[in-house]
């Protein structure tokens, strides 16, 4: 039996077509192999010597004489790879890479015989100019090292394996036809029936999800179809079907019920969106290019119904408490710190401009938002309200903005309209507008410059006709300082303002708000003890409105008397208008000074408070204030801080420090504090 022999031209052939050799032939046969790439280092005799190429036959058959027999292999495409083409879309700019430009050849020749003769080829070889990099993918059958890259996506199909004829010419000169004849057909009937059930499995799974996404999008209640740059429709539900009468596969030209200038918008690459009427009905036509497939997608809303809907969803907001439930009438005060408020909010009422309602927390700002709105000109209109540190982070932006159908996994049959297209043409109050994200904050400050919204995954821009009124209890020009909220946002908001003012400074109101409270929250009529009264207008009230609302409730919950008397009221109120005669003089002017301080965000510590007690005639000590500072923070009023930032008072330490101050202001007349001016 004469020697076996493989030359190819590069290591990577020659490695493939070895291996598939050992699988065909007996292991009794010795297979020398060698590759041009790393070259040949003898020349052979009395041997079987198998070419990859006719070129590598031409530069290596000066290694053979005449007692070779030469065989020069023919090689086809190895179709356990082949499935990777499957998806590419027809017209796909190829670029063909393999050694030689006649290999190159010859492999876009077999792509083409096998079935894939709807790409467009180059080829592709060492040291090739190539006259232009606009490829959609670049394949190779095997040589991934010849690869360009960064030009397209790399496909390998692996190399080219021997063909039947090439193997049967083989075993007949080695004397083997007879014996592994059987061998080498049923290997290749079986890789063709693996082939093909594979084919058949990836085919009728194709089937499965076309079948099962063509009922998703026939479910939609919009008209959906897809057509090219010709206007054939290659895709179109029953909903679009019935509005223009055509079917899939037919040119939309020949629909008898689209109009001319229906015809036009379909496609005119400038007009994406346009309302037409079709049959005594009004539609809004969408459409968009996807440059991926060369086509457009069309959705067809009914405009009526799309009325309709908004309308439902409104009327059925309104059911749930989202409309404006007070006016300025509403508002119970004697102050003329809110008598004033009040005038100047009518007259910001009656221009259209963004309002920004500034105050602590429980100072009313909703109640004045609900009041503004009713006072306006859009008091007709919807009144929507938003609370941002209520909803998490990741629905911002579809609550307020809405989303499309499909936009994100859980997302809703038909999609969802947010709180600024149903607040069309009214209000949408903005509740914490300091706790809104970055990402929200240029979305929003787009709303208020250009007056549209873009839902989430849709790309249709939607007008809005809507006041934005925000609020926050939170100082906004610090957090621009610290670019926590963005400038250009802050100033659109704060084009009007109003700044409601704490009811610890407005304490005519105390006494009415708690009697009004106690009145519609208790159908039994309570009288109030002086000694409550004093007590209610002595208390600091941090929590403004809100915590004298919630007090009432308390006492309601609690009296079974017809006087409301001091031991009635919650522990801390009662223990409040005493808690400071447990601090001598010099720890509460400790306290006044730090809390005066923070206030100005100036630092603060023992020196300073120290020279300051010898202005007021207290004459402290350094080591004196160290021994009250401690002790005040032992109790929890104060919180030392590491480095430079000096001393600051706790939440509790700021309340004591306001009754102190307020108390001594009901005394003396006027606050105790040490003025700025001295400090």
């Amino acid at each position: 039996m004469m020697r076996l022999v493989l030359i190819s031209g590069t290591e990577s052939t020659r490695i493939m077509l070895l291996q598939q050799l050992k699988e065909l032939l007996p292991e009794d046969i010795h297979i020398a192999s060698f590759s041009i790439e790393l070259g040949i280092k003898e020349k052979f005799n009395n041997s079987i010597v198998l070419f990859t190429t006719r070129n590598v036959y031409n530069q290596a058959a000066g290694f053979i004489d005449d007692t070779c027999k030469a065989i020069v292999a023919r090689r086809t495409l190895n179709f356990s790879y082949l499935d990777k083409l499957y998806s590419i879309q027809d017209n796909s700019k190829i670029l063909l890479v393999n050694d030689t430009y006649g290999s190159a050849l010859e492999v876009i020749e077999l792509f083409k015989q096998t079935g894939f003769s709807n790409f467009l080829y180059t080829p592709y070889y060492p040291n090739c100019d190539l006259k232009s990099l606009d490829f959609d993918y670049v394949l190779t059958p095997g040589e991934l090292a010849l690869c360009p890259h960064d030009i397209a996506p790399i496909i390998n199909i692996g190399g080219r394996i021997l063909d039947i004829t090439s193997i049967v010419e083989l075993l007949h000169a080695l004397g083997l036809l007879d014996e592994r004849a059987h061998l080498v057909s049923a290997k290749y009937i079986k890789q063709i029936i693996s082939q093909g059930w594979e084919l058949h499995n990836q085919t009728q799974d194709i089937r499965n999800i076309n079948e099962f996404l063509f009922k998703v999008i026939d479910s939609v209640d919009d008209g959906l179809l897809s057509y090219d740059n010709q206007g054939l429709v290659n895709l179109i539900n029953t909903n679009a079907s019935k509005v223009l009468n055509i079917q899939s596969g037919k040119q939309l030209k020949t629909s008898l019920l689209i109009p001319h200038e229906v015809q036009n918008f379909f496609l005119n690459e400038t007009i994406v969106n346009q309302i037409f009427s079709i049959s005594h009905a009004e539609y809004l036509f969408n459409k968009w290019y996807i440059d991926s497939t060369k086509s457009y997608i069309c959705t067809i809303k009914n405009v009526r119904e799309r009325i309709n809907i908004e309308n439902r969803l409104r009327k059925e907001l309104k059911k749930q408490g989202y409309f404006a439930k007070h006016s300025f009438e509403s508002i119970i005060h004697k102050s003329p710190e809110i008598k004033t408020t009040l005038e100047k909010s009518k007259k910001l009422a009656a221009s259209d401009y963004n309002i920004l309602i500034l105050g602590e927390s429980g100072t009313g700002k909703e109640l004045f938002a609900s009041a503004i709105h009713n006072y306006s000109q859009r008091s007709c209109g919807p009144y929507l309200a938003v609370n941002f540190s209520a909803l998490p982070e990741e629905l911002i932006e579809s609550e307020l903005f809405g989303y499309e159908e499909g936009a994100f996994t859980g997302a809703k049959k038909g999609g969802k309209i947010g709180l600024f297209e149903l607040a069309n043409g009214g209000t949408i109050f903005l509740d914490e507008i300091g706790d809104i994200p970055p990402k929200i904050q240029l979305s929003l400050l787009r709303v208020l410059q250009e007056k549209e919204i873009l839902k989430v995954g849709g790309n249709t821009i939607i007008p809005v006709d809507v006041r934005v009124i925000a609020a926050t209890n939170k100082d906004l020009l610090n957090q621009v300082e610290k670019s926590l909220f963005r400038e250009d946002l802050y100033y659109r908001l704060k084009k009007l303002y109003i700044n409601l003012p704490p009811l610890r400074e407005r304490k005519e109101d105390i006494i009415p708000l708690f009697q009004h409270f106690i009145q519609v929250k208790s159908r039994n009529s309570y009288k109030i003890s002086p000694e409550v009264e004093k007590i209610l207008q002595n208390y600091g009230w941090p929590g403004n409105v809100r915590e004298l609302e919630n007090t009432s409730e308390y006492i309601l919950a609690i009296c079974d008397e017809d006087m409301i008397m001091p031991y009635h009221l919650p522990d801390d109120i009662c223990e409040s208008k005493t808690i400071n005669l447990q601090l001598d003089e010099q720890e509460n002017f400790l306290l006044q000074v730090i809390y005066d301080h923070n206030q100005r965000r100036i630092t603060i510590g023992r020196k300073k408070l120290s020279e300051l007690s010898f202005t007021e005639g207290l004459n402290l000590s350094e080591q004196q204030v160290r021994t009250r500072i401690d002790k005040l923070a032992a109790k929890g009023y104060i919180r030392k801080i590491r480095g430079n930032r000096g001393l600051e008072l706790t939440n509790k330490g700021e309340e004591l420090t306001k009754i102190s101050l307020l108390q001594d202001t009901n005394t003396n007349g006027c606050s105790c504090i040490i003025s700025p001016l001295k400090l």
